[in-house]
């Protein structure tokens, strides 16, 4: 897993960001350099795909939490950085 993936779940549960507690993904990228922010895109759309991050679709965009079900997981990846 590369240090971008590794943030970008480092930073949702820190911030509790787990099932419906969802943030948006201009609040997501704050904290990353600019030159990043691209990377946090491509980055969090192969999160999603992996099922380890949920999107929830809302009316003011979509938001992004973790996977509730895959936290044990979560919390194993990150353990072996």
């Amino acid at each position: 897993m590369d240090d971008v993936s590794r943030s970008i779940l480092r930073k949702l549960l820190y911030d509790n960001r787990i099932g419906a507690r969802h943030i948006s993904i201009e609040n997501l990228k704050t904290g990353f350099p600019s030159h990043l922010k691209g990377d946090v895109d491509k980055r969090l759309k192969k999160l999603v795909r992996e099922n380890l991050v949920l999107k929830h679709p809302t009316s003011y965009g979509p938001q992004f939490a973790l996977n509730p079900q895959r936290l044990r997981d979560i919390i194993a990846m990150l353990g072996d950085a």
